[in-house]
């Protein structure tokens, strides 16, 4: 045995219950300000152009470009969440064609980088795409 003094275990739920209501406090904030960024980045119905596509997790690809040409666009670039694509629109309306076939909502520029998607979107050649058409 040792005589050596045993610190309070009451010191350390103290210490840690701050350590996780501050976490928490940051998490929360980081929630608010990430579905107001979100809230601001969606798109109306009748917008067409380049979007960040999101459906369902575990939507499959085919499932996927399926419904955004069946919506009257074109799939452009998955992204590595995978359920959400980059696609482009050429009539208006094309966000709530989308929506109607599946997609769960449709953004434009998100301000958390300077792609498409922010850090979900991977680069890509933009004159080979517009070059490409789907038949």
């Amino acid at each position: 045995m040792s005589d050596s003094p045993v610190p309070s275990s009451a010191a350390f739920p103290i210490r840690h219950g701050l350590a996780v209501a501050l976490l928490g406090g940051i998490l929360l904030v980081w929630a608010g300000l990430m579905g107001l960024s979100l809230q601001r980045a969606a798109l109306p119905d009748t917008t067409d152009g380049m979007m960040l596509a999101v459906f369902s997790p575990g939507t499959s690809d085919a499932e996927a470009m399926a419904a955004m040409v069946r919506a009257g666009g074109e799939p452009v670039r998955s992204t590595w969440l995978g359920f959400a694509w980059v696609a482009r629109g050429v009539e208006p309306g094309f966000v709530g064609r989308l929506k109607a076939e599946g997609a769960l909502a449709a953004f434009g520029e998100l301000p958390v980088g300077p792609t498409l998607g922010g850090c979900t979107a991977t680069p890509v050649d933009t004159a080979k795409i517009a070059a490409t058409r789907l038949q």
